[in-house]
């Protein structure tokens, strides 16, 4: 017998949504993503190195 669940909470977003909307950053109408090569840190689009490791190579993805 499989077991259905039922959410009990009204429709809100979801952590995941909420922390992708967090992460990514609209610059002219696409989404740009900023993270270090090194760790995979999620940074801001100002930063010029990685607070977590150090690492000065940062990469940038432009998405639409």
């Amino acid at each position: 017998m499989q077991r259905q669940h039922r959410s009990t909470q009204e429709s809100t977003p979801s952590r995941l949504r909420t922390a992708l909307t967090a992460v990514l950053i609209r610059d002219g109408g696409q989404t740009r993503i900023v993270e270090c090569r090194h760790c995979g840190t999620t940074l801001e689009a100002t930063d010029t190195n990685c607070p977590i490791c150090g690492c000065e190579e940062i990469a940038s993805y432009r998405i639409g």
